[in-house]
């Protein structure tokens, strides 16, 4: 009898309850379908719904024909085992137990390495309890095994729910922090272990939620591809965010299928906050900057992020500052619109082998051959990401102000402003790609109204995605507002910008926003962001999530339903 596969269109997404069962099964029909190459993930699928089994048997052997990889091959190799094993083939079992035998991954240097590592340790190490310590590539007993993947799964949780996540809000990374936490949340035999795995799923799901418009991570990020800060739809993410929010796929990555073959499912209130934008918020957060080695006192710098967040747009950020190496983006105006390409921000490009030193172990004076060969876009002076010392950031809510002081020995001396070349946004100067007499660029994108106050002389040029618009001047200053346009004239509108202009006064800035009298950011010469007090000992402090540094506890509050995830109580799930 000839199995027939029917095809959805990824284009055409589709709703259900939160992640029902009919749900799952067609996101798992939507992963075989359009993933063709040797995945675990995929594998997976194929071999629990008797699909293309024959076929999955032989992707299967290239994944585990011989030692390579590292803890992304962990993960994978044991979410595989973990769905199928009922249904896995004797002989894969053993070819599985040999290579965790033999096979030597590398555990990384980073946050969400750490978590895939000991994570996949701890879910294997439970498969084969009695095993010892000649059978692992650790050379450890399976309970000695279990026992150092448990203390640091339990540090890493403490840590972060208690002083802030260190590779905060990333686009990119938090696909594979949601992925072992998927797999640990569903996995785990210990009862105890279990709920803290789930609840540690939900607080990753609901920091993410705060932070969610339409399927966009807005605001300021640690870690951001170089594709991901321009489109941010295209971040991997994304595909967990529709997954679990929206009950919809159209940006399909493999690894939701682990999800879908789980019993986990996201809680209402955590969609509710992802969803519910009837009323503008201004959402604090506090997190930690990469941990130094060499050349700082201050082992993970305090991150202070702001993000204003609207039915239309969310303007975000933190103070500036490098906190992270290579791929930060600090801040950005993400604005709903059915185009890639819907975010505006800038950046000065550093590159220094001092700053690659301060948080990379190799030589200093290797750095910067090494990092350009791993990261090839960091040394450009046209590149999308990253953080640098000379720019500070100010926010109220509707408004910003990035301001860059680059000294003599910076290697670059101009600071970039991207704005999208999207088919909605339209610009509001006599459609002028220039601003006006007075400094303002004005645009209309989609439902937003956007004034930049930039300096004179700004270099645009169209790369496609995006203009670029180049100030080579040492000192710069970009003053941003954000408008929901509702039914005003945005034409109308943009005229108040024409008289906003920095009150000077001695050696301090004023900036008032045009729409909005009690929105003023005060500059003084020298002056650095400093944190609302709040910031100071809140993690997060937003109309639907509160968390005091140190508390462990973390309250999610609707209008509807409360919801405390406490990582204090060592109770049974």
């Amino acid at each position: 009898m000839k199995r027939i596969i029917l095809v959805f269109m990824l284009s055409v997404p589709f709703y259900a309850g939160a992640q029902t069962k009919t749900f799952k099964e067609r996101v798992l029909q939507l992963v075989v379908n359009n993933h063709s190459g040797p995945n675990f993930a995929v594998v997976s699928v194929k071999l629990r719904l008797g699909v293309d089994v024959e076929a999955a048997y032989k992707q299967l052997d290239t994944l585990l024909a011989r030692p390579y990889g590292d803890m992304f091959w962990m993960y994978g190799c044991a979410g595989l085992y973990l769905a199928t094993q009922d249904v896995l083939r004797p002989e894969y079992k053993a070819r599985v137990r040999e290579c965790w035998k033999h096979f030597t991954p590398y555990r990384g240097d980073t946050e969400n390495h750490f978590l895939m590592y000991y994570g996949s340790l701890l879910l294997m190490s439970e498969m084969w309890p009695d095993v010892n310590e000649q059978e692992w590539f650790t050379g450890q007993s399976s309970k000695e095994i279990h026992e150092q993947a448990k203390d640091y799964l339990d540090h890493w949780i403490d840590e972060t729910v208690k002083n802030g996540q260190i590779e905060w809000d990333s686009p990119r990374y938090a696909y594979y922090f949601i992925t072992p936490l998927v797999l640990l949340a569903n996995y785990e035999r210990d009862t105890t272990l279990k709920r803290r795995f789930k609840m540690m799923l939900e607080y990753e799901l609901a920091d993410y939620a705060i932070d969610y418009l339409d399927g966009n991570y807005c605001g300021a990020h640690s870690r951001v591809s170089d594709q991901a800060a321009i489109d941010p739809k295209s971040a991997e993410a994304t595909s967990y965010g529709e997954y679990f929010f929206a009950d919809t796929v159209s940006h399909l990555q493999p690894d939701i299928a682990f999800a879908a073959l789980g019993s986990f499912s996201c809680p209402e209130i955590i969609r509710s906050i992802a969803t519910d934008r009837s009323k503008p918020y201004f959402s604090l957060e506090l997190k930690r900057g990469r941990t130094t080695i060499r050349g700082s006192d201050v082992r993970n710098a305090a991150v202070y992020k702001r993000s204003y967040m609207t039915s239309e747009f969310c303007l975000g950020s933190m103070q500036g500052g490098i906190v992270q190496p290579i791929q930060q983006q600090s801040w950005s105006l993400v604005f709903k619109s059915k185009q890639p390409n819907n975010i505006i921000f800038s950046l000065h490009p550093n590159v220094d082998s001092n700053e690659l030193a301060m948080f990379f172990p190799e030589e200093p004076s290797f750095m910067m051959e090494r990092i350009s060969s791993v990261k090839a876009g960091y040394p450009s002076e046209n590149k999308w990401v990253g953080g640098s010392p000379y720019e500070h950031i100010y926010q109220t809510e509707h408004q910003l102000v990035a301001h860059y002081e680059i000294p003599k020995e910076a290697k670059y001396h101009h600071v970039d402003l991207f704005i999208p070349h999207n088919r909605e946004v339209v610009f509001l100067s006599n459609g002028s790609l220039s601003a006006d007499r007075n400094g303002w660029i004005k645009l209309r994108c989609n439902k937003t109204l956007v004034g930049i106050h930039v300096p004179s002389g700004g270099e645009w040029s169209d790369e496609g995605s995006h203009y670029r618009v180049r100030f080579n001047r040492d000192t710069v200053m970009i003053w941003l507002i954000a408008e929901v346009l509702g039914d005003r004239d945005p034409n109308q509108l943009a005229r108040a910008f024409t008289n906003a202009q920095p009150i000077v006064k001695g050696n301090s800035r004023e900036f008032k926003q045009p729409f909005h009298d009690d929105e003023r950011i005060l500059l003084n010469e020298g002056s650095e962001p400093k944190p609302k007090e709040s910031m100071e000992n809140m993690l997060f402090d937003s109309p639907f999530m509160t968390s005091r540094a140190g508390s462990g506890m973390l309250e999610l509050h609707t209008q509807k339903e409360k919801l405390t995830l406490d990582f204090n109580k060592n109770v049974e799930y």
